[in-house]
């Protein structure tokens, strides 16, 4: 039987265009409805975990509709040549950026400035996690020079091995608070999840011994209810990060350069030796480090471009709207001269 109702329904997993949603009566599969996927492409993306969407339910499979407004969204520019936002999670209160301890590329002070820029531009709060420190004799030291990038921002050194930060996590997660694991594949998202739900409930590998690298476990994300009450979302590692952000994000990550920048002689001083540049000034100094400077002006230069990108491609939907919209006009146009033709 069909029901003609609207009902509101969360989403708890995500595979390609699969989804799974919580209701009322347990966890069922859901897909989009047809007159969806053509109101959203290029508007507001489809759903992701997290997202509370508006369904009908034809008692074999949940039918989406419509998604109901975001407080928070954490996304990135989609791998490939394409402009495209990928989503990774929605209505999140916590984007937890985890890296590894452990050597190969886990950690690494310029990827940690593009994922403090993708948690900036969420909506939601950011919060450090390195993990491994019981593989790390210097996790202290790691620590200290994390904090000099993420300027302000909660650093948690934990272990999901030896339980340590553990119950540091967990604060963040009280009083259904919803936080999402960002990172690259090998630093132990999966393992936290484990551990924060205490049991086995997503796979995990160990990173290749090559070359120290992780290795993809999950291939979707996951909302899992933990027993506090609170929620967290396991993703995928980001094999590139490509940050879906705007200026101020960038700001934000990049706190010391920004402030100065206020005072450089022109307001749209690109910092690359323009006369009265106080960047310049400051770098000069010593005050702002060589490869601050580079990253800095490496993710405004790739701001600058993907925004170029998405003015370009909003113009060309536009056109394609303007040209559909100029066809359906004259074949109903067409329709109506076909009635009168008729009805004489």
């Amino acid at each position: 039987m069909y029901s003609n109702n609207l009902q509101t329904y969360r989403v708890i997993e995500r595979n390609a265009n699969r989804y799974k949603v919580q209701t009322p009566d347990g966890i069922r599969t859901a897909q989009l409805k047809g007159s969806f996927i053509h109101l959203i492409q290029d508007k507001q993306g489809y759903p992701c975990v997290g997202d509370w969407i508006e369904a009908r339910d034809d008692n074999n499979i949940i039918l989406i509709e419509s998604i109901k407004k975001r407080k928070s969204l954490v996304s990135r520019k989609a791998s490939g040549e394409a402009t495209v936002q990928q989503t990774i999670a929605a209505n999140v209160d916590y984007t937890f950026i985890v890296m590894g301890l452990d050597g190969g590329r886990n950690y690494s002070d310029r990827l940690l400035e593009r994922l403090l820029t993708v948690a900036w531009n969420s909506g939601a709060t950011p919060v450090v996690i390195l993990n491994k420190s019981d593989l790390n004799e210097d996790a202290e030291l790691v620590q200290m020079q994390a904090e000099t990038i993420a300027l302000g921002i909660d650093i948690i050194t934990c272990s999901a091995l030896d339980g340590t930060g553990i119950n540091d996590v967990m604060t963040y997660l009280a009083n259904g608070k919803v936080g999402v694991f960002i990172g690259p594949s090998g630093v132990g998202k999966s393992t936290l999840t484990n551990t924060l739900l205490q049991y086995q409930a997503q796979k995990t590998n160990g990173l290749r011994l090559q070359d120290m690298r992780g290795r993809h476990t999950t291939s979707s994300s996951y909302l899992f209810e933990l027993e506090n009450g609170g929620f967290i979302v396991d993703t995928s590692g980001l094999k590139e990060v490509q940050a879906w952000a705007n200026g101020n994000d960038i700001d934000s990550v990049f706190e010391e350069i920004s402030l100065v920048a206020q005072d450089c002689k022109y307001r749209n001083c690109q910092h690359e030796g323009e006369p009265g540049c106080a960047v310049q000034k400051e770098l000069e100094a010593g005050n702002i480090t060589p490869e601050r400077y580079d990253s800095y002006l490496n993710l405004k230069q790739e701001h600058a471009f993907l925004e170029r990108r998405k003015n370009d491609k909003n113009s060309n939907v536009e056109r394609r709207y303007d040209k559909d919209m100029s066809k359906l006009i004259k074949t109903s146009l067409s329709r109506k001269e076909l009635v009168r033709q008729a009805m004489r």
